[in-house]
């Protein structure tokens, strides 16, 4: 449970690193389109958060519809990835988030639909390589 409150709170912290402190838009990295599908057992996975990271510690998001499909998103919502090597890594979207405070009572948040190893970055065996050539950045993960 620690681990996936731990987990959590990094996506959080880098969706609002990614958010931006206010930076002037020509210091914005460029892009390239970015999408995909993860399913489990060939079942789509919805309401996850898709994390592709760089060797260099940046990362881009996405979040899973209810076909398990995700665009990218580094600059503006759906505008791509920038070119690279990167390391996949979901984390579920709970439908509640429980009170961070409660001592009792506290609602925990389902199990994750997936196996943990793909929320844990030194665990993940989830790569991916963005192109320049936008058709060959449509990646498709069926997790086992």
């Amino acid at each position: 449970m620690l681990r996936n409150i731990l987990s959590m709170a990094l996506f959080t912290g880098v969706a609002f690193a990614l958010a931006g402190c206010g930076g002037a838009a020509k210091d914005a990295p460029s892009t390239v389109a970015a999408s995909g599908t993860i399913t489990f057992n060939g079942k789509p996975v919805p309401k996850a958060s898709v994390a592709f990271t760089s060797d260099k510690g940046k990362a881009v998001m996405g979040e899973t519809d209810e076909q398990g499909h995700f665009t990218l998103t580094t600059n503006e919502p759906g505008d791509g990835a920038p070119v690279g090597e990167y390391k996949v890594t979901l984390v579920p979207i709970p439908d509640e988030v429980p009170d961070m405070f409660a001592t009792t009572d506290a609602k925990k948040p389902g199990d994750s639909p997936f196996p943990a190893k793909y929320s844990d970055p030194n665990l993940t065996d989830l790569t991916a390589t963005v192109s320049t050539d936008s058709s060959k950045n449509v990646f498709n993960f069926d997790l086992k």
